[in-house]
């Protein structure tokens, strides 16, 4: 299993909707050398509800990487967790499901403690996954700071 956590000085509204709504998603998702491609990503936020994005590298657009999932717990701005089919990652066996659970939990005043955990996965493929997750939310920590900066009375 993966398990990633970091800390943003963001409330945790403000980071699940980043995560969960699709046209914030699609700017921020994917890690270095990858992009979401935006008319990609559906999401029907609920219990049972499904989740779809195609992942893109930047270099070779025949390379993609396509999720599909299923929402087994969601609890807005607390935690979501969504069974998953990964296809197009050769680390990923896209008939084994993987399972995603994101948790988001209030820190200080306005800060969010978020806690990704994936898996399974194979060990070496673990490590590359881990190391994606890191690169991803280096991103998301842009895209917040970005967007804090274009609305501040929206953010906060």
């Amino acid at each position: 299993m993966v398990v990633v956590e970091r800390q943003f000085d963001y409330p945790r509204p403000d980071v699940f909707q980043a995560w969960t709504q699709p046209a914030e998603m699609a700017r921020w998702r994917g890690s270095l050398g990858w992009h979401v491609e935006p008319d990609t990503v559906t999401s029907d936020l609920r219990l049972g509800g499904r989740h779809h994005h195609v992942k893109v590298r930047d270099n070779d657009p025949t390379a993609r990487v396509t999720t599909d999932a299923v929402f087994t717990e969601f609890f807005d701005p607390d935690v979501f967790v969504a069974r998953q089919r990964i296809t197009g990652d050769p680390g990923i066996d896209p008939d084994v499901p993987l399972e995603l659970r994101v948790e988001f939990s209030k820190t200080g005043r306005d800060g969010t403690l978020l806690r990704i955990i994936q898996g399974p996965f194979e060990p070496d493929v673990a490590g590359q996954h881990s190391r994606g997750w890191e690169q991803e939310l280096d991103r998301l920590q842009t895209y917040l700071t970005e967007h804090e900066q274009r609305a501040p009375e929206v953010s906060r």
